[in-house]
């Protein structure tokens, strides 16, 4: 009986010629080593013979589909043979060929710290070698699909690993990406955004020193005037006005920098740059006024009358991200912007005030009224500011 695993193809050339499986064979006994090569070859396998331990173990290689090895062996025990096959290939099945231990017992215990393939006494029946060579060299083969098996298995993991992060390095670009617009969506007109987004940059995140126009409204007497509204109610009445105002502010190209209570501070000329910016700050600023004044029905329930002051200033501050890490505002910082909140606090109800480069700036747009020597709190000295009166 052929007890020969099926012929593989020779992988070289891809013609399908027989592949005999390598034994090697350790033996320290000549005629026991001549007599198992003899047995193995008739059965159609290729031997390689060793007389002792060493040679064994500097010839071996990745072509050895089983070891036959004695144990007892003078230069070199079978066992020390075991173990540096074993540091070569873990996975070769390495048969103990043997008349040396005969005890069950003794067996056990190479059995527990060896682990070979199986034990055949040496001078049995050669049909209990052969068939255990055959299970040998089977399973060395399962073995061997197995570890091909898993070495594509990790290379396709190590594929969707690498997939998978370079997926959650996208989303995440999409998500700070999204994050990104949204926070520009809460100061900046859409057309702005779509501007900055077009252009692919971070063009808000730098911090700079610019020529800009501030622009600062608030409702007068808004405090006295929401003593006696429930706080739900005023939030009600700001949640109505705001939104109005914001309108304003992004049509004429404004960013938002904040709401103060009742106030709204913004700035334009920033992120993207136009010359006319005084005059579209002071475009916004007649336009609030008039809106404020067709909404007046709206709040007439509430024994509410909203009248809105505006302050103006063009001037140079420091523009961008400021902040900590937990928490950044896109803002404007500088004298101007104190000056624009100080010329609101002055105007009377329905009046806009600009400084001096605003008016320089508009002059040729707006009817303006001079204001000289405007005192204003937290300036140390006078200046002129100018009333807007409308558009000529």
């Amino acid at each position: 009986m052929n007890r020969l695993p099926n012929h593989q193809s020779d992988r070289n050339t891809g013609n399908h010629k027989p592949v005999k499986p390598m034994i090697m064979v350790v033996d320290d006994e000549d005629s026991v080593l001549k007599m198992t090569e003899l047995v193995l070859e008739e059965e159609g396998y290729e031997v390689e013979p060793c007389l002792t331990g060493k040679e064994a173990a500097d010839k071996f290689n990745k072509s050895i589909n089983a070891v036959v090895l004695d144990i007892s062996m003078p230069d070199m025990t079978g066992l020390q043979v075991f173990e540096k096959i074993k540091a070569k290939n873990p996975y070769v099945p390495i048969i103990f060929h043997t008349g040396s231990v005969t005890h069950s017992d003794d067996r056990r215990d190479i059995r527990r710290q060896f682990r070979p393939h199986a034990y055949v006494i040496k001078g049995s029946d050669p049909e209990q070698l052969l068939d255990t060579v055959a299970s040998a060299v089977k399973s060395y083969e399962n073995i061997l699909e197995n570890v091909k098996f898993n070495e594509e298995l990790c290379r396709r993991n190590a594929k969707i690993d690498e997939l998978n992060k370079d997926l959650e390095k996208k989303v995440k670009e999409q998500v700070d990406e999204i994050q990104r617009i949204n926070k520009l969506k809460r100061y900046l007109s859409p057309q702005i955004v779509d501007t900055v987004i077009s252009k692919g940059s971070d063009i808000c995140l730098e911090n700079s020193r610019k020529l800009l126009t501030i622009f600062f409204s608030d409702i007068k007497g808004f405090t006295t005037m929401t003593e006696n509204l429930e706080p739900e109610d005023t939030v009600n009445l700001l949640n109505e006005y705001f939104p109005e105002m914001t309108k304003l502010v992004f049509k004429h190209g404004g960013t938002i920098d904040k709401f103060m209570g009742d106030g709204l501070l913004a700035f334009y000329g920033d992120p993207l740059e136009y010359k006319d910016h005084a005059e579209k700050a002071v475009r916004t600023a007649i336009e609030m006024r008039e809106v404020v004044n067709s909404l007046q029905s709206r709040w007439k329930h509430m024994n509410c009358e909203l009248h809105m002051s505006v302050g103006i200033c063009t001037g140079y501050v420091t523009v961008g991200n400021i902040g900590s890490k937990e928490r950044m505002e896109y803002t404007v910082i500088g004298n101007h912007v104190n000056l624009a909140q100080r010329l609101q606090s002055e105007a009377e109800a329905d009046q806009i005030f600009v400084n001096q480069r605003t008016f320089s700036m508009v002059k040729d747009t707006f009817e303006t009224e001079i204001i000289p020597d405007i005192t204003l709190k937290g300036i140390n000295k006078s200046i002129v500011a100018y009333k807007v009166l409308g558009i000529k």
